[in-house]
């Protein structure tokens, strides 16, 4: 069976041939163009079905995707890829449930399916649907399952139900958050203020004591108060006024996991607990490079290894 360079070069041949006979060249040199640019196109034309060969079934459109899963501040470290199909977020299934519990698992090749049980509840989840059977109950999925590189994947959204999870969407990291509690926060702060400022409390003061933390969790709240500085933690952290604020941003260990203690601590400063006034500065006096602070600051106390000022 031709392909389609088969017959482009057969057509353009012909052709050559009877604009030899009557000689014109200028023809011949178009007829030529023709096939220089079938054979350097051919291979856009040609069809790869083998580069859909990881996705079962075939068809679905689906990117990979960075977006964290955090479950109560916590990542979940997934070592195989996350993809998002449909708008929705869909996790290799055993890598999800195996971060909850002690789970079975059976696989059907006939159905296409895998079944799933921890001695008390069964879920089955096939490839190609969009819902999963908790003990015969269908749960709806906002995406389709698939085989993906071997694997079956499943909607994060329906697996989290399946297992009584709550879900929430968070813009400002881009992430999936879930909970076994409500997602409820004091009127005064949200899911990513304790996010992100407990990442900050980890990454500058991550080796002090749990007060040490309170006060590196204050200095930033103090700065949303302060005229000076943006209104909220997320814009405090990441401020490039003047150059980077906290040396974490640009080091990048802002995105490290924070400790269950700076999270503590983070809420302790969120829910009114302050233990260094005022504050809008702190640091290391044996490591600092520059004595600004020092110089041009009032000095309020040291709590570990940091000092603070006004």
């Amino acid at each position: 069976m031709f392909t389609i360079l088969n017959l482009g070069i057969a057509f353009t041949c012909i052709f050559v041939y009877h604009f030899k006979i009557m000689e014109c060249l200028r023809l011949r040199r178009t007829i030529t163009s023709i096939l220089a640019i079938i054979i350097l196109l051919s291979p856009l034309m040609s069809i790869d079905v083998s580069a859909n060969a990881e996705i079962s079934p075939s068809g679905i459109s689906y990117w990979v995707t960075n977006s964290p899963v955090i479950y109560d501040y916590k990542n979940i470290n997934f070592t195989n890829d996350k993809l998002i199909v449909g708008g929705y977020m869909v996790l290799p299934v055993t890598e999800f449930f195996d971060y909850f519990g002690f789970y079975q698992y059976e696989w059907n090749n006939e159905t296409k399916s895998v079944t799933i049980t921890d001695g008390y509840n069964t879920y089955v989840i096939y490839s190609g649907t969009n819902y999963l059977l908790k003990n015969g109950i269908m749960i709806q999925a906002p995406a389709t399952s698939l085989i993906y590189n071997g694997k079956i994947y499943a909607s994060l959204k329906v697996m989290a139900d399946s297992l009584g999870l709550k879900t929430l969407y968070d813009e400002v990291s881009d992430s999936i958050l879930l909970t076994t509690n409500t997602f409820f926060f004091n009127s005064s702060y949200t899911y990513e203020d304790v996010y992100w400022l407990s990442r900050i409390v980890y990454a500058e003061a991550g080796y002090e004591s749990y007060e040490g933390m309170v006060a590196v969790a204050n200095v930033v709240l103090n700065r949303v108060r302060h005229d000076d500085f943006p209104d909220t933690i997320y814009g405090v952290i990441f401020d490039k006024a003047g150059g980077t604020q906290f040396t974490p941003v640009s080091a990048g260990t802002i995105y490290n996991e924070p400790s269950e203690n700076a999270i503590l601590a983070a809420k302790a400063a969120l829910n009114g607990y302050n233990n260094v006034s005022w504050c809008l500065f702190f640091f290391n006096p044996r490591i600092a490079k520059s004595t600004w602070i020092a110089d041009s600051c009032d000095f309020y106390g040291s709590i570990g290894n940091h000092d603070f000022y006004f």
